[in-house]
C-alpha cells in the first residue's frame, strides 16, 4: 500500500495496479495520478486521479450524472459515489469517483476510461478505491511510512 501525504493532520494508504506508471504531486491538489501502460480499443488512456484538499472534487465542464451514491464507511468517513460522462478530444468517457469527507477536507479517486471499454475496467476502479485508507493524526513524513512502491498488485 502507498502511504501518501494528504496535510499534517492525515495520510492516505492506496494500492494501484502494478504496471500502471504513477506520477506523484503532478498538479496542485493531485496526491498520484497512475495511468495504464495500455491503450485500450477506444482510444483513452484508463486513469486513476487520488486528489486532496477542501475543493477536490469538481466535475469536468459538460459532465452529466449517470448514477451516484452515497453511505456512512464504518462510522469513520461519509463517502459520496458518481459516475458520470463527459467528452476528451471527441471521446465519450465515463468517470467514476468515490469522495471521501473528512473533518476539513476531502479525499477524491476518480477512474477515467472510454465508454466502450468501462466494462472491461470498472471492477478495477472499485478493486482500487475500495484499497483506499485515510489515517488521520498522522504525519506521513514519520519514521514507519511504507515505500511508495510497496502498494502495487
Amino acid at each position: 500500500m502507498n502511504l501518501l501525504p494528504l496535510a499534517a493532520r492525515h495520510e492516505v494508504g492506496i494500492a494501484l495496479p502494478r504496471h500502471w506508471p504513477t506520477r506523484t504531486d503532478p498538479d496542485r491538489g493531485v496526491v498520484v495520478e497512475a495511468r495504464s501502460p495500455v491503450v485500450p480499443p477506444g482510444g483513452f488512456v484508463p486513469t486513476l486521479v487520488l486528489r486532496a484538499g477542501p475543493g477536490a472534487g469538481t466535475l469536468p465542464d459538460g459532465a452529466e450524472t449517470e448514477d451516484e451514491d452515497a453511505f456512512d464507511l464504518d462510522g469513520r468517513w461519509w463517502v459520496e459515489y458518481l459516475r458520470f460522462a463527459h467528452r476528451v478530444s471527441g471521446c465519450e468517457v465515463v468517470g467514476e469517483r468515490w469522495t471521501w469527507h473528512l473533518d476539513d477536507s476531502r479525499v477524491t479517486l476518480t477512474g477515467s476510461v472510454a465508454r466502450v471499454d468501462y466494462e472491461d475496467y470498472c471492477d478495477l476502479f472499485e478493486d482500487v478505491a475500495a484499497t483506499v485508507d485515510i489515517t488521520p493524526g498522522v504525519n506521513a513524513s514519520a519514521r514507519g511510512s511504507a515505500p511508495r512502491d510497496g502498494g502495487r498488485w
